[in-house]
């Protein structure tokens, strides 16, 4: 098994963070709009209730993210990535990127579709 290659180590860690901050935002979400933490973006500061509904959704994105990051990671460990070093961090920055960009565009939908003006 391959446990010290970049796709296993970044994407490992990576993924964990996701899934813990994921877990914590589901369970302790901020109660108030606020400028600090939490899911802010213009659209979820417009009124509490999309604030509510935007904390949830977006954790559990961020969760399922997470989990993707974590199962390709155990799937790197086990595959020899005999490659350059700096292109195996590109490819886990990309699918973190990827990953960010996943709960970003999918939580704004699911705003947009929740709630029509």
């Amino acid at each position: 098994m391959h446990w010290e290659n970049a796709l296993t180590l970044t994407g490992g860690i990576c993924g964990l963070v996701f899934v813990v901050v994921g877990i914590l935002m589901y369970r302790f979400p901020p109660k108030k709009i606020n400028h600090f933490y939490g899911y802010r973006t213009s659209k979820s500061m417009k009124s509490q209730d999309r604030w509510d509904f935007a904390q949830k959704f977006s954790s559990v994105k961020m969760i399922k993210a997470g989990v993707a990051l974590l199962i390709l990671a155990v799937l790197g460990a086990f595959v020899n990535l005999d490659f350059n070093p700096k292109v195996q961090m590109f490819l886990i920055l990309l699918l973190i990127i990827g990953s960010v960009i996943y709960l970003l565009l999918g939580t704004e939908k699911a705003l947009d579709k929740r709630f029509k003006e």
